[in-house]
């Protein structure tokens, strides 16, 4: 049986005293997408940040199994994860704000090469024009700023940042809800393709319960910073165990307009 990519044991995380993350344990294996979802508060990004090392746990463990071997995250010093950010790399949720807005796309795409100290300048402008191409945008862009940009044209370019690395784990932090319905399923189908070109393993968070049943292998369901349930992603939709879920799951528009949107009573749950 093959090794997973990710192993999360016990994962915790306070801010003034308040539990955001408690007790979070699951593993992720090589090109799986798993999904955490839950209202927002409920620790989604605290859980994705924790994971990075964006934000130090309180208590557990992270373990990723890069190119080296096992690395045990939660307690490298900063300075050793620095050569691991090749191999984690994030998606972030405004498109807009994630791009340095006094940099032209070339630059965007070719920083974290430098930071990283891969290749010469040759190789990588070719590094970057491979993945802009991967990402269906046309080389004219590098020369323009992410104010010339659509939404989505934004996003492709921070997905672009992201792969440009060839990183093994991707973490998508609420990739899509900033974006138009229509734009929304491009993306997905982007991000789809490049996992099966590139053998990419995703943490998708999301609190759009549609988006994560379209991409998702197996979902991650959290309720005030705990797992509440979790499961193949057909299994958890359609036969959930937890009321919080088949409250989530019940806030789920209908794709036919004739039928009426019917959410649960929290209250009536006792949640």
């Amino acid at each position: 049986m093959a090794e997973p990519l990710l192993e999360v044991e016990g994962l915790s995380k306070a801010f003034d005293g308040v539990m955001a993350i408690d007790r979070i344990s699951f593993s992720l294996d090589d090109s799986e997408t798993l999904g955490i979802v839950g209202e927002s508060g409920s620790g989604k990004t605290t859980l994705a940040r924790c994971i990075l090392r964006a934000i130090d746990p309180d208590a557990g463990s992270v373990r990723f199994r890069g190119s080296g071997g096992w690395h045990q995250l939660h307690d490298m010093p900063h300075a050793d994860l620095i050569p691991l950010r090749q191999e984690m790399q994030m998606v972030f949720q405004d498109p807009f704000s994630s791009l340095n807005p006094r940099m032209t796309v070339q630059e965007i795409l070719e920083e974290p090469l430098i930071i990283h100290k891969i290749g010469t300048r040759a190789s990588r402008r070719e590094s970057v024009l491979d993945i802009l191409d991967r990402v269906q945008m046309e080389s004219d862009a590098l020369t323009r700023y992410p104010h010339a940009f659509s939404g989505g044209q934004r996003q492709r370019i921070g997905i672009a940042r992201a792969l440009v690395l060839r990183p093994k784990l991707v973490v998508c932090d609420e990739a899509v809800s900033a974006l138009d319905v229509s734009v929304q399923a491009q993306i997905i189908n982007l991000l789809e393709d490049l996992q099966k070109e590139l053998g990419l393993t995703y943490l998708f968070v999301a609190h759009d319960l549609s988006v994560v049943r379209h991409i998702c292998d197996r979902i991650l369901v959290m309720h005030r910073g705990r797992v509440v349930e979790t499961g193949p992603i057909e299994e958890v939709f359609n036969n959930p165990r937890e009321d919080y879920t088949r409250l989530l799951l019940s806030a789920i528009p209908s794709p036919d307009p004739d039928v009426p949107l019917q959410p649960l009573d929290r209250h009536a749950l006792g949640l």
